[in-house]
């Protein structure tokens, strides 16, 4: 289970189970726990029955059965018998006295619900409070939670995942709990080989009956109030009986969670369906305006094109396909715009595809570009262009930033196709724009900061440190690295744990071109494991590391006052790319769904189905 939902302090005791929960039901669902928690009491398992064995013994007692008499007083019975007697009349007499063996409590937990209609609305969502409670009850004190459905006799389920909770939410009965229905369960309970610790009734059913006529240890009644969005709740035990009128969750987060949809889930609009099968193998393209999206297909040698609809888009534009030849293997692909270029090799030569200016050539020795096909990642790679010039640049598998330039109209010579050596050693790369590109290398030992356009350079900004080990930098902002500082995170530990030093553009000291650029940075550092991209959260005025949860189906945002899960998928999340300019991700699922998801917006850009891929249309 995911523990990293940021969550108030006061509800961290469940994290475990309210991170199943999309954010604003996590909160929500977490204040009615935490109001219910008080009425529980402590935990009083019953004993363990049978007759206890003796353990040793404890001490010597004036009371108890003659054949466990100390034999100096049997002695006495020999040679004094009437001072036995009167020893025997004054209760002066010795006798052992065994310890006995320690019952332990039984630890277990079981609880019945009610999922009759007196029960359907708000009691229910009392129930799965209920339900998240006695489940940390159980793990607290080192036992098993199992439960049961009233109108359903002798079915336990336990409670290790969102399923079975979703599992109580669906058990949904029209008839009322009847005796009939009691009997059963009691019949089971006594069969059971230890009787639990704990034996719940959550229902309808009045809580005011004595304790000692009933067959379970606690009882639940849970109605709604006549007056305002309030929960009755009676609970009785050896304790008594305690009363309380708890708020409920708002309508918006209510009527999801009694459906069993825990976690956002896009509108029907956001859905959409393509013919084509997509490759988990490598994770998307996203251009460097965040506008087009590219996914390599699963069958054919090609890739699957798509134009992320904006906020208020109601008709998206049509996915298109675009195909190399069967023959060739893909290394890198590029977005221009509207337009689609990939680098490809093919025995001893590449080729550029739809890139004009650049063609096939011979492919060059390792020392200057290393790019063995099959790799499971695409080389990063940007495609400038100005109004005379275009320009490829590249980083291959040995850090290397390499460069092909072209001139439109011009055809591309075969012999001068071999790459242009820029920097030997790149830990960082941004795409800023269709105009250039600003990268960190390890030159003369330490770490600098340089730009690169589609004709010139390249360009020192200037030295940011001395490099670590295992230097990496991720990159923020777009138009801010034009005539200024971006964003940009760098990694300075490993061990014992992953920590990033963020820079994060100081809006004070603004200059370059019409002096809107930020010229200097303000530092900080955050603990982020994992981390996939740094993202400008501009609508909570802060800077951030994204990664993946550890549970692989949601996005952890990483940030100076914690850890926040802003969103939870529907299914595991096979590959993921995030556009550092405008802060969208794009996830491959493991059925082959593609979700699109804005971060800084916390919003579903689009969900897309295609051949092979899941039917469930929640996301």
């Amino acid at each position: 289970m995911s523990t990293t939902t940021e969550l108030p302090d006061a509800l961290k005791p469940w994290s475990p189970w309210l991170a199943w929960f999309a954010p604003e039901m996590a909160a929500e669902l977490g204040a009615l726990v935490q109001r219910m928690q008080p009425l529980l009491g402590r935990f009083r398992g019953q004993t363990r029955g049978g007759v206890p064995e003796p353990d040793g013994l404890d001490d010597l007692r004036r009371r108890g059965p003659y054949e466990r008499l100390l034999a100096t007083e049997w002695l006495l019975a020999d040679e004094l018998p009437d001072e036995f007697l009167r020893r025997a009349a004054s209760s002066e007499h010795l006798f052992l006295a065994p310890r006995p063996r320690a019952r332990e409590a039984e630890k277990s937990i079981v609880a019945i619900f009610d999922a009759g209609p007196r029960q359907f609305g708000a009691p229910r969502l009392g129930q799965l409070a209920l339900w998240i409670l006695l489940a940390r009850r159980a793990e607290q004190i080192g036992g098993v939670f199992q439960w049961g459905v009233l109108q359903l006799p002798g079915g336990l389920d336990g409670a290790d995942d969102v399923r079975q909770l979703r599992s109580l939410l669906k058990a949904r009965d029209f008839d009322v709990g009847t005796s009939a229905h009691v009997s059963a369960w009691r019949e089971v309970l006594a069969e059971m080989e230890h009787a639990p610790g704990e034996s719940w009734l959550v229902g309808s059913a009045s809580a005011e009956q004595a304790v000692d006529e009933r067959w379970t240890s606690h009882r639940v009644c849970l109605q709604r109030a006549v007056l305002g969005d309030v929960l009755d709740v009676s609970l009785s035990d050896r304790g008594g009986l305690r009363r309380a009128q708890l708020p409920l969750p708002s309508a918006k987060v209510g009527v999801p969670l009694l459906r069993g949809e825990f976690t956002q889930r896009a509108p029907d609009t956001l859905h959409r369906r393509h013919s084509g099968r997509i490759s988990l193998q490598r994770p998307p393209i996203i251009s460097p305006s965040g506008t087009h999206v590219a996914v390599q297909l699963l069958d054919e040698p090609g890739l699957l094109v798509f134009v992320v609809p904006g906020a208020k888009q109601r008709k998206a534009a049509k996915p298109k396909y675009q195909y190399w030849g069967q023959a060739l293997v893909p290394l890198a692909v590029m977005l221009l715009g509207k337009r689609t270029g990939a680098l490809l090799s093919h025995e001893r030569s590449m080729y550029f595809w739809q890139v004009p200016g650049l063609g096939n050539f011979a492919a060059p020795d390792a020392e200057e570009f290393r790019a063995p096909p099959g790799l499971a990642v695409w080389l990063p790679s940007a495609w400038l262009h100005d109004r005379q010039h275009q320009r490829v640049c590249m980083i291959d598998r040995d850090s290397k930033l390499v460069i092909w330039n072209m001139t439109p109209g011009v055809r591309p010579d075969p012999e001068a196709g071999a790459p242009t050596l820029v920097e030997s050693k790149v830990v960082g790369m941004l795409q800023w724009s269709e105009l250039g590109v600003v990268y960190a290398a390890v030159h003369d030992n330490q770490l600098v900061l340089r730009r690169l356009g589609a004709t010139d350079g390249p360009e020192s900004v200037q030295v940011i440190c001395t490099p670590v080990a295992e230097t990496r930098v991720l990159f923020a902002n777009g138009w801010q690295w034009r005539s200024g500082l971006g964003g940009m995170a760098l990694r300075v530990a490993t061990e014992p744990h992953d920590v990033w030093r963020i820079h994060q553009p100081d809006p004070a000291s603004v200059g370059g071109q019409h002096g809107r650029y930020p010229q200097k940075w303000k530092t900080f550092e955050i603990r982020a494991p994992r981390a996939l991209a740094l993202i400008d959260d501009s609508t909570h005025g802060r800077y951030a590391l994204l990664s993946l949860s550890p549970s692989l189906d949601g996005l952890d945002l990483h940030a100076q006052n914690g850890t926040e899960t802003i969103y939870k998928a529907p299914e595991r999340i096979e590959k993921i790319s995030v556009c550092p300019c405008t802060g969208l991700a794009v996830m491959l699922t493991v059925h082959k769904k593609i979700i699109v998801y804005a971060v800084p917006q916390r919003a579903l850009r689009a969900v897309l189905h295609g051949e092979g891929a899941s039917d469930a249309s929640a996301a």
